[in-house]
C-alpha cells in the first residue's frame, strides 16, 4: 500500500500520517493490482473479505463484530411510483451499532492496534461516536470524544453505554471557527500522546475511511454489476467519497467497465457542497448550519473538496432538499417499504424523489439509495412520528375479530 495526494498527485511510498507532506492535501490509499485474484476471500467475514483492498492489518489485530454484508433491499412500492426500472435500498442500519460508521470503526481500531496506539480521540455528531466507542471497548482502547452541544440524546446514550470519555463543546457544529479549534486540539493531543485520530473523514484518517468503500464492493457483488445511480446522504462527505473510491478501484482493476453516477443529497439548511457544485466552485461555500437533521449538520465538510472533485470530473451531482421532505421520506420508507431509518439516512430517498420531478425517463435505470442508519438513533423523531397515534385498550368482548 502507498498513498496518493488527491490535490497535487504526489505518491508517498514511505510512512505518512494523515496529510500530504508537500501540500497538506487529502491522502488516498492505493494498492497493487489484484485483478488476477477473487474480489473477496470466502473464508473471511465482513469488510475483511476485501482485505486486499484495505490497509494491511495482521489478523491478530483485526477487530470484528459482524459489520458489513448489509442487505440490499429491492423496493416494492416507491420504485414503481417513480417510474424507476430497479430501485434498491442499501440498509446500513444492519451493522452492529446501527450505521455504516461501524465499517470505519472496525478498520480504524484495527489499524490503531497494529500501529501500537494507546488510545483514540475524535469528534462526532452521533453515529461515529457510537461506532468507535463500541469497537474501542472491544479493542480494550480508551476513547476520548468531543461532541456537539445539542447532540441527539439517543446517540449520546449509545456512546456513554460503552464508557467513552465524552465532553460537549459549546457552538460545536454550528460555528465553523469553533470546529477548527476543536480539530486543532485533537491533533495536538494525538501527536503528543500516541493516540489514533478517529474523525470519520478522509482528511483526518484516510486509513480508517477505507472501510467505507466495502459498501461499493458489496453492491457490485449483490447486483452482479454496477448500478446506474447511487444517492447518498452527505454531511462531511466521507460516505460519498468512499463509495466512489470503491467503484473507481474496481474499474481500475478491470473488474468492472463503468462507474455509477453518484448523487450527493444535503438538507437545504446545510447545503454548502450543493451550492458549490451549482456555482462551479472547487471548494464548499461558507455558511452556517440551520438544519435540524442530526448527522448532516456539518457547516465545514472536511471531505467536501474531494466530493466536488468527483462531481466536476463528471462522476456525480448534488441536490438539496428541505428538512420536511426528509421527514416525509423517512415516514414513507417505514410505511411503504418496511424500512425504519433515522432522518439523515432518509435524505437519499428524499433526494431521489426531488430529482424524479424533472420528467426524465428512468425506466431503464438501476438506482440504489444508501440508507445509512437505523431509526432508533433518534428517539425524539420517533416520538414525533407516533405522538398523534393512539392505541385503544379494549375489553375482550369488544375485540373486533
Amino acid at each position: 500500500m502507498y498513498t496518493v495526494c488527491c490535490d497535487c498527485g504526489l505518491e508517498h511510498h514511505e510512512s505518512v500520517d494523515y496529510a500530504c507532506r508537500s501540500c497538506s492535501g487529502i491522502l488516498l490509499p492505493a494498492y497493487e493490482k489484484t485483478a488476477a485474484t477473487p474480489l473477496h476471500e470466502t473464508e473471511l467475514n465482513g469488510i475483511w473479505k476485501y482485505h486486499r483492498y484495505l490497509p494491511p492489518v495482521p489478523k491478530e489485530y483485526r477487530v470484528y463484530m459482524g459489520e458489513g454484508t448489509t442487505p440490499l433491499i429491492p423496493s416494492v412500492s416507491l420504485g414503481a411510483k417513480l417510474g424507476i426500472g430497479e430501485l434498491y435500498f442499501k440498509y446500513e442500519g444492519g451493522n452492529p451499532t446501527g450505521s455504516y460508521k461501524d465499517r470505519i470503526a472496525a478498520m480504524g481500531l484495527s489499524w490503531a492496534r497494529a500501529a501500537g496506539r494507546t488510545a483514540c480521540i475524535g469528534t462526532t455528531s452521533g453515529n461515529a461516536g457510537a461506532a468507535v466507542a463500541a469497537y474501542a471497548g472491544r479493542a480494550g482502547m480508551p476513547y476520548h470524544l468531543y461532541v456537539l452541544e445539542h447532540m441527539a440524546e439517543a446517540k449520546l446514550a449509545q456512546v456513554l453505554v460503552h464508557k467513552a470519555q465524552v465532553r460537549k463543546v459549546k457552538e460545536f457544529g454550528t460555528n465553523p471557527e469553533v470546529g477548527e479549534l476543536v480539530f486543532q486540539r485533537i491533533f495536538q493531543a494525538a501527536v503528543k500522546r500516541n493516540w489514533e485520530v478517529m474523525i470519520t473523514a478522509y482528511r483526518y484518517n484516510p486509513y480508517a475511511m477505507e472501510g467505507v468503500k466495502t459498501i461499493a464492493f458489496e453492491l457490485f457483488e449483490q447486483l452482479k454489476g454496477v448500478p446506474s445511480h447511487i444517492y447518498t446522504p452527505v454531511g462531511g462527505g466521507g460516505l460519498y467519497c468512499g463509495i466512489w473510491k470503491g467503484f473507481d478501484e474496481l474499474q481500475a482493476d478491470a473488474r468492472s467497465d463503468g462507474m455509477p453516477h453518484l448523487v450527493a443529497v444535503q438538507p437545504e439548511g446545510c447545503s454548502n457542497i450543493v451550492k458549490a457544485y451549482k456555482a462551479g466552485s472547487p471548494v464548499p461555500l461558507d455558511g452556517p448550519s440551520s438544519t435540524s437533521i442530526s448527522g448532516l449538520q456539518v457547516p465545514n465538510p472536511p471531505d467536501g473538496k474531494l466530493v466536488l472533485q468527483v462531481m466536476h470530473k463528471g462522476g456525480g451531482s448534488a441536490v438539496s432538499v428541505e428538512d420536511s421532505m426528509i421527514w416525509e421520506a423517512q415516514e414513507l420508507l417505514a410505511e411503504q417499504e418496511g424500512i425504519f431509518c433515522e432522518p439523515a439516512a432518509a435524505a437519499s430517498v428524499a433526494g431521489l424523489i426531488q430529482t424524479c420531478r424533472d420528467g426524465i425517463d428512468r425506466s431503464a435505470m438501476r438506482i440504489v439509495c444508501i440508507v445509512s442508519g437505523t431509526g432508533f438513533k433518534d428517539s425524539r423523531r420517533l416520538s414525533d412520528m407516533t405522538q398523534n397515534l393512539t392505541v385503544p385498550c379494549l375489553e375482550v368482548s369488544e375485540l373486533d375479530i
